[in-house]
């Protein structure tokens, strides 16, 4: 060893270091932790805890004489000691960054892709989630030794660091030495508390940022450093006395001034790679970073373009026709580091000829927040004036959104109001405890949405600003009014009726055995059955309440016998339930656009013999009295049925896609599509009652199901472009529509 050894030097000097320790001549300190920062994963190998290293990556004399490829990182007890003895070290070119490869928590791991979003490559899973950070060792681990994934920004660990607020101090200090000119992003995240973000410069200046995009798990400072020197980094929480987990990552690097714009003259055709649905596709790649906007412009002469844009979490942005051309554009605030693909294709399969692709990056000014993108906070009784515009954010599916908070008291009423000349406005709202409240046509209106709530608790709630329909932009206006609320307490009572009084009936459809051999479908009659016995088993509906229409039972005529027979029964203290599973479609409207189908397509329910417009299934619910009206559609195109149905008072609405997407097949749980398994076990096992009082409120039953949407429904084509527009349809999410049911109403209630 050196003489002088320093803290700097710390997994500086590996070719020496390495040479020694495989010659015996050092070996690594007790204080050094696990020896050389090396990942020695578990000890499953059957020969684990034998005296000898089975592990394939390590050489020297305390290794066993037979080796085997499944045992690495399988012997980590063994092998970690004699490490540290100096005995075996790490064979020349085993990859080793010293990475925390985490644990296999993830819903997705142990699945052959790399499900943690650190990493990129094309082993990574096509759909990536924040809340997978370090949960997907195993996958991560295989791909990353096979050269297959690689973490993004290529430092060891990925610059990411986990980390916990302790009870007790709230706030966490880091430094980074930085020089004028290089870029720096320091990115936290968390999901047990609200992280809040504070960079301090070494001339004091301070930059921080709380909801980053308006996300209350993420914080993040993006910025071009203005100064030489040591930066302080503060990681805390938005609440007082807050603790948790946390991930932070920080990321200096050169500044960089970017090229300027990129274009490539390129031609769709035979030899391409295709889509699902037959359209030729080309892909171009470049690198971002959070704090850069880029506008991608695709043209062509010869065909309509279609242009997808997917970030390095594998999520999706898309258009069509830009300002009613057939050319396509995309304009983005980035909020990733890493590969961002580009996916040149046409609206039509087949389609060929020439076009021109345009990719223009552009960075912030030095010395500012490139990007901390923070939520605006909302005056009471103050009407705001926003906009939707390219480049703000956006949800999942391509809607432009702004975020607002306001801080409320428990026993406040709220009045929440969007209003827009320029698009269909829909408002959410958030409470403190993760509920999201929203509103899409209040009284019919589809420029006023409104969402009026009696607050049970006190702290800040944010206010979602957006559109009914994707990429909608344009001027809005949003006001917040406070007053008392009445001194009835909140949630005890049915939406429609008396809680002790009223009861459950419910129609149940379901057909996967349609006429003809080429349209069936796997499992979607056991999906009636499934929902039906649900409701029987957690939702106090007595079995003879409930019409079970399934396959060749499950008419047009039957349905409306069994309608036209339930509301000569139900009344006003009593819930309506009605269940369908099996193809969804869409019809020309002969009659042309309307409020409720602007875009001149009715959706249908594929009865056994026909479809059933989403058109008469409203005039066909305008006979039922019942209190309250749950509707459930878990087909094709479903989300179409909200406007024509929910309009009502007292009507709810789930739907397991958006009118213009296709809902999948639930393989993995034996069922014909998602809904049912996940209204099985919010509604029958009880699950969505998170506060364990024996009932299932509005806003908890769509928690439930929201939260197991987003964890357990994938792309159905994973590594490929799936587009979610036009005609071909690939991503799917839960649509929620609770129309007047207050989110706190109770909608069922069973015994404990």
């Amino acid at each position: 060893m050196a003489s002088v050894l320093l803290d700097e030097d710390r997994f500086r000097d590996a070719t020496d270091c390495r040479k020694l320790l495989e010659g015996g001549s050092i070996r690594l300190s007790g204080a050094a932790g696990k020896p050389g920062g090396i990942d020695f994963g578990d000890d499953s190998s059957r020969w684990a805890r034998d005296g000898e290293c089975d592990d394939p990556r390590f050489a020297g004399d305390g290794m066993a004489s037979t080796l085997l490829d499944e045992d690495a990182y399988s012997d980590a007890t063994d092998c970690e000691r004699l490490v540290s003895q100096g005995r075996i070290a790490l064979r020349a070119g085993v990859a080793n960054d010293g990475i925390d490869f985490g644990n296999d928590s993830s819903t997705w791991a142990h699945d052959g892709e790399c499900d943690d979003p650190r990493f990129e490559g094309e082993g990574v899973a096509s759909y990536l989630v924040d809340e997978d950070l370090y949960r997907d060792a195993t996958d991560c681990r295989n791909l990353f030794n096979k050269g297959l994934v690689r973490l993004i920004g290529g430092a060891a660990g990925g610059g990411i660091r986990r980390d916990r607020l302790a009870a007790g101090e709230y706030k966490d200090d880091f430094t980074f030495e930085g020089r004028r000119g290089q870029e720096a992003v320091i990115d936290l995240r968390s999901s047990d508390f609200d992280p809040y973000l504070i960079v301090r410069a070494p001339s004091g200046e301070q930059f921080d940022n709380d909801d980053y995009e308006g996300d209350v798990s993420r914080s993040l400072i993006a910025l071009v450093l203005d100064e030489t020197g040591t930066y302080e980094v503060t990681v805390t929480s938005y609440k007082k006395g807050e603790s948790g987990g946390y991930t932070l990552q920080m990321d200096v690097g050169e500044f960089v001034e970017l090229a300027g714009l990129r274009e490539e003259n390129g031609r769709l055709g035979r030899g391409d790679d295709t889509l699902d649905d037959g359209e030729y596709i080309d892909i171009y790649e470049f690198t971002g970073r959070p704090g850069q906007q880029v506008t991608i412009d695709l043209r062509s002469d010869d065909f309509d373009t279609y242009l997808i844009l997917q970030d390095p979490n594998g999520e999706r942005e898309e258009n069509d026709d830009a300002d009613d051309t057939t050319d396509s554009l995309i304009v983005m605030n980035l909020t990733e580091s890493g590969t961002y693909r580009v996916g040149v294709t046409s609206y039509e399969a087949g389609e060929t000829g020439a076009y021109r692709l345009m990719i223009d990056q552009v960075n912030a000014p030095a010395g500012r927040p490139r990007q901390n993108r923070d939520v605006e906070t909302l005056t009471v009784g103050r009407t705001t004036d926003g906009e939707l515009e390219f480049g703000d954010q956006t949800l999942d599916t391509g809607e432009y959104q702004d975020t607002y908070v306001f801080d409320g008291l428990a026993g406040q009423r709220v009045h929440v109001e969007m209003t827009s000349s320029d698009f269909d406005t829909f408002v959410g709202l958030l409470t403190p405890s993760g509920d999201l409240i929203e509103n899409d046509d209040f009284e019919g209106s589809t420029s006023r949405s409104v969402v009026e709530l009696d607050l049970t608790e006190t702290g800040r709630y944010r206010v979602v600003a957006t559109s009914y329909a994707a990429a909608e932009a344009g001027r809005y206006r949003v006001t917040v009014n406070m007053r008392a609320a009445p001194s009835t307490p909140v949630g005890g009572t049915f939406a429609g009726g008396s809680r002790s009084g009223g009861r459950t009936y419910g129609i149940f459809a379901g057909i996967s055995d349609y006429p003809g051999t080429g349209n069936d479908l796997d499992f979607t009659a056991d999906d009636a059955l499934r929902v039906r016995d649900a409701l029987i088993r957690g939702g106090g509906m007595r079995p003879e309440d409930a019409v079970t229409l399934t396959d060749a039972d499950a008419t047009i005529a039957n349905v409306e016998r069994a309608l036209e027979d339930i509301a000569s029964r139900v009344g006003p203290d009593d819930t309506f339930v009605f269940f369908f599973s099996g193809h969804g479609g869409r019809l020309e409207r002969a009659e042309g656009p309307e409020i409720s189908d602007p875009d001149s397509l009715d959706e249908t329910l594929v009865l056994y013999d026909g479809h059933m417009r989403d058109d008469e299934l409203r005039d066909l619910f305008s006979q039922i009295r019942a209190g309250t009206t749950l509707l459930f559609l878990d087909s094709c195109f479903s989300g179409g049925f909200a406007k024509d149905l929910i309009s009502v008072p007292g009507r709810m609405g789930m739907f397991s896609s958006e009118e213009d997407v296709t809902s999948q097949v639930a393989v993995k749980f034996r069922a014909g599509g998602y809904l049912s398994v996940f209204l099985d076990e919010a509604i029958g096992d009880g699950l969505a009652d998170e506060d364990n009082d024996g009932s299932v409120t509005a806003i908890e039953l769509s928690e439930y199901v929201h939260y197991r949407y987003r964890n357990d429904v994938k792309s159905s084509s994973p590594g490929d472009f799936v587009r979610t527009g036009g005609r071909q349809s690939g991503y799917q999410h839960l649509v929620v529509d609770r129309g007047s049911v207050g989110p706190y109403d109770v909608l069922f209630s069973y015994a404990r």
